[in-house]
């Protein structure tokens, strides 16, 4: 069997709609159904998808609800997770993102894309949890920015509670120090703490290398590992949008 994905909506026809997609993508998924929020995050602790794709608007527990529940109460705090939405609204948008999404796609479902940014997910699920194996073996591993981002990085370690120092190497040169899994100290360029993460999470392009070693900065990110990562999230998603509004 192929991957587990879990597929969420309030309209039975989207439901039909997704599974056959899926079904007939030639990958051999193993599709969940779940009607609403509620049901989706119960069956997503009990059967620990591989991907989840949610509508937005839904009643008892919305998609954005749903979203930030696995994040931040859940046993896969990691799972991509794709939402799905009928409105061309920017700040639901963003709403998404700060939950923790990793895509947002529009009715109806254009099935190539669709199925394109699904492979493209499970594809960076599978590189993670390389990095992760390797990671548990090692004292540290490397990888680059192309295949995972530097938040997808950080929370990895977060959940982990790893300790040890992780180097970016891009356009811009960062390091940062993490300690029990918690965001420490970082820099980069002439920038330090909350700011200096800001500005190497944006980075899409480089490298990026973790060794375990005790840390001994002096403290200079105050805010939680989560806090920084959604502020970040926010900082990108408003300059993008900013950058689609000028072209």
């Amino acid at each position: 069997m192929g991957a587990k994905i879990l597929i969420v909506d309030d309209n039975p026809n989207v439901l039909r709609l997704l599974n056959i997609t899926l079904s007939r993508s030639g990958k051999d998924y193993e599709i969940i159904e779940a009607e609403n929020g509620e049901k989706a995050f119960e069956l997503a602790n009990k059967e620990k998808p591989d991907l989840i794709i949610s509508d937005v608007m839904m009643p008892q527990m919305d998609g954005i609800e749903l979203c930030w529940m696995i994040r931040e109460n859940s046993e896969i705090p990691l799972v991509p997770f794709i939402f799905l939405t009928s409105f061309d609204d920017p700040e639901m948008e963003i709403r998404g993102f700060r939950a923790g999404a990793d895509e947002y796609l529009s009715k109806p479902i254009d099935r190539k894309q669709l199925l394109q940014r699904v492979e493209e997910l499970l594809a960076r699920t599978k590189n993670l949890k390389k990095i992760e194996d390797t990671g548990e073996r090692q004292k540290g591993f490397s990888g680059d920015l192309k295949d995972l981002s530097l938040v997808e990085v950080v929370q990895m370690l977060n959940l982990n509670k790893k300790t040890g120092v992780l180097t970016v190497t891009g356009k811009i040169n960062g390091t940062v120090y993490i300690k029990n899994g918690q965001l420490w100290y970082a820099e980069s360029g002439g920038k330090k703490g909350e700011e200096a993460m800001y500005e190497l999470v944006a980075l899409d392009e480089g490298t990026f290398q973790f060794q375990s070693k005790p840390v001994k900065a002096e403290r200079n990110i105050q805010n939680s590992t989560m806090n920084v990562i959604m502020e970040a999230c926010r900082i990108m998603d408003e300059a993008r949008h900013g950058q689609q509004s000028k072209s």
